[in-house]
């Protein structure tokens, strides 16, 4: 099957929202060995994002249902929150190592554009993320920090390469903030990213075209949310900050 040959089912797997048949179709675009276009990596990304968040969607569930007093003194119950908590991680994990085995081995180093270069380390980026959010303790720590050498790459070509309104490079910085937050614990760090990304960004806004702003204004509204999520709880957890 050629490369438009597998895009053509792929597009429609994706308004289908049959994602595990886009899945197949984009692993067959990938192993063509070109560099991807922007559409090609969007479906990628966003074949692999579906599934994977379903997996991080079960695995909070049944954790909050572990952690709750529905299974306390009940341990049958218990043993089979905690078998399917189990199940949920080796499907979960199975999935993210599966992107960055591609992206490492295929997509980072194949990657022409610095567009794709970002959005490919941003990716991996995510899904070492994903790993740190299920792993223990002791595992955690080094997928943690792959994950932050990653966003730092894409973050080193960004700064250089991309405008601030840049819906690839604000992305960026909206998931390494929530790194920040959610991962290192570092409500001054998430903070000042996201305030500088949306202090950069949004005096260039009115120079965009329709489609641009259209692009950059979600990821900057994102970050605004979360800001403001972030320093309510602040106020109301005194959560601790780095020195």
């Amino acid at each position: 099957m050629s490369r438009e040959q597998s895009m053509h089912p792929a597009r429609l797997a994706d308004k289908a929202n049959r994602f595990g048949d886009m899945l197949e179709y984009m692993k067959a675009v990938v192993t063509s060995g070109i560099d991807l276009t922007s559409e090609e990596r969007n479906l990628f990304c966003a074949a692999y994002k579906m599934t994977v968040d379903s997996h991080r969607r079960s695995w909070k569930v049944i954790t909050s249902v572990e952690k709750s007093g529905e299974v306390t003194g009940h341990p049958i119950h218990l043993a089979l929150a905690r078998k399917c908590k189990a199940k949920i991680e080796k499907d979960l994990t199975h999935t993210c190592e599966e992107v960055l085995h591609t992206l490492e081995t295929q997509l980072i180093s194949g990657a022409i554009s610095h567009e794709a270069q970002v959005f490919f380390q941003k990716m991996a980026g995510d899904y070492y993320r994903y790993l740190a959010e299920v792993a223990a303790e002791d595992t955690a720590q080094g997928l943690a920090r792959s994950s932050l050498e990653a966003y730092t790459r894409a973050n080193a070509i960004s700064a250089i390469h991309l405008a601030p309104t840049n819906p690839i490079r604000l992305g960026l910085t909206l998931n390494l903030s929530v790194y920040y937050y959610e991962i290192a614990k570092s409500f001054s760090m998430a903070r000042d990213t996201a305030i500088q990304a949306i202090d950069s960004a949004i005096p260039l806004l009115e120079s965009l075209t329709e489609a641009e702003y259209s692009d950059a204004v979600l990821p900057i509204q994102i970050l605004q949310l979360n800001l403001a999520r972030w320093t309510f709880n602040m106020s109301v957890d005194g959560m601790e900050e780095e020195p």
